[in-house]
């Protein structure tokens, strides 16, 4: 009992804007999923146990449905604004600092994952309006880390609760772009089974270029999907490692970048640089380029053509560089008889 009440003042003191009773018995926990999730952090729908995210509540209702007052006329109908859950040793999530159930009313939940976002980008979660909206997010950079992390969210809960543990489901906020690069085939092996290091091809740097990295993400309703402005400025995106990539047959993944879903540009190309060695002093580097905007691809069996990064879809882009050996077909003229006649007096 002891313990109980000293959780419940602690509880108290976290929210210090209510004047509303704890029941001290009802935790609030959450069961999250995550719809089509990437490699970026996590894969398959469960949420991951090591992880933990960020929670706003909104004071609702009573159970009559009887209009809640504000619990000051000075302050927002704010429960807690964003509060960090984490795992439960289960398949919920309670608050770092335990949160309780309010025994008059009911709560509406809205959330967002990792709680490092709240360093990208300005949150803000408004029941009475029903959005949230993540200002000025700002993608990670992909050469430091090798991704870019993740950014989820679950809209506003639909249905205010009173109890738990509440169900929410996790949507994709960012585009997941994937390069692959191979070659047409492997160098073949002589007649003593030796595989020669020439040919050689490698990709130096593919290169997104005019990529805004910089947008204000909105999200309204209980069931909409996130709207992106971009606020940034355009730049360069290189998804290779700064030594390149020596190609082979098989199809190698490269830093798997989540970008701002955006409309592609008429100046937004892909670019791959790439050099063909055929002994360790003889080599030939040249660029390809090729507009983003237009290209043709496939979205489950039906082809497309891809004119922008949509939020929660993975872009695969699988380049291949073919190498044909060079062959020589010789043929001989025959010979043209020239007489040199030699006169001796």
């Amino acid at each position: 009992k002891v313990f109980l009440a000293i959780a419940a003042v602690a509880a108290l003191a976290a929210c210090s804007k209510s004047d509303v009773e704890y029941a001290q018995t009802g935790e609030i926990s959450f069961v999250p999923v995550a719809k089509n999730m990437t490699k970026s952090m996590m894969t398959g729908t469960a949420f991951q146990a090591s992880e933990s995210f960020n929670v706003g509540a909104w004071y609702n209702q009573t159970d009559d449905n009887t209009a809640v007052a504000d619990w000051n006329t000075d302050t927002d109908k704010y429960y807690f604004e964003e509060a960090t859950f984490v795992n439960r040793e289960g398949n919920s999530w309670g608050g770092a600092t335990p949160y309780y159930w309010p025994k008059v009313g009911s709560l509406l939940f809205a959330g967002y994952y990792p709680v490092e976002a709240a360093d990208k980008a300005s949150y803000e979660f408004d029941g009475e309006t029903n959005q949230m909206v993540f200002t000025g997010y700002e993608q990670s950079e992909v050469a430091e880390t090798g991704y870019t992390e993740d950014l989820m969210y679950f809209n506003m809960t639909e249905n205010s609760h009173n109890s738990g543990p509440v169900a929410v489901v996790f949507k994709h906020a960012l585009s997941w772009v994937t390069v692959n690069l191979a070659r047409t085939s492997d160098n073949p092996a002589d007649d003593e089974g030796n595989v020669p290091q020439y040919p050689e091809i490698k990709v130096n740097s593919v290169t997104f270029t005019n990529v805004n990295p910089e947008g204000t993400g909105t999200v309204v309703g209980t069931d909409g999907d996130i709207t992106w402005t971009l606020t940034g400025t355009p730049d360069n995106t290189v998804v290779t490692p700064a030594e390149g990539v020596v190609l082979e047959a098989a199809p190698q993944t490269q830093t798997e970048p989540l970008f701002i879903p955006q409309v592609f540009t008429d100046d937004m190309e892909l670019q791959v640089n790439y050099t063909i060695s055929s002994s360790a002093t003889e080599s030939f580097s040249e660029t390809y380029t090729v507009a983003l905007k237009g290209m043709s691809g496939t979205e489950g069996e039906k082809a497309v053509t891809v004119n922008s990064w949509e939020d929660a879809k993975h872009y695969i882009y699988n380049i291949t560089i073919g190498i044909e050996e060079i062959l020589v077909e010789p043929t001989v003229a025959d010979w043209t008889p020239v007489t040199v006649p030699v006169p001796i007096p």
